[in-house]
């Protein structure tokens, strides 16, 4: 079984998981809401941090590289949480 680097992982992460959230119209409900912004945005967190420690430690990002920056990762999920939240009551008003 071929292993994905690290660096790979969290570059998914950031260009394919994060934008799906807001792709398609999947009902999404209060409780849709309060799982993603209570469980599964900050299990992804933890995990996209992780990865980008894992990058620095196996030589796949250099110190300064953004993609590898954490207090950009932390941003880009505090970003992502707003607008998840300003979805949300955009479409709960359009109901």
């Amino acid at each position: 079984m071929a292993m994905i680097s690290a660096r790979k992982r969290l570059e998914s992460i950031e260009s394919n998981v994060l934008p799906s959230m807001f792709a398609g119209r999947i009902i999404k409900d209060e409780k849709w809401l309060k799982k993603i912004l209570g469980k599964t945005l900050p299990d992804l967190e933890k995990k996209a941090i992780k990865l980008a420690l894992e990058c620095k430690e196996e030589g796949e990002c250099s110190e300064n590289e953004q993609l590898c920056d954490e207090t950009r990762i932390r941003e880009l999920f505090k970003e992502t949480r707003s607008k998840l939240e300003k979805e949300f009551l955009t479409r709960t008003r359009m109901d």
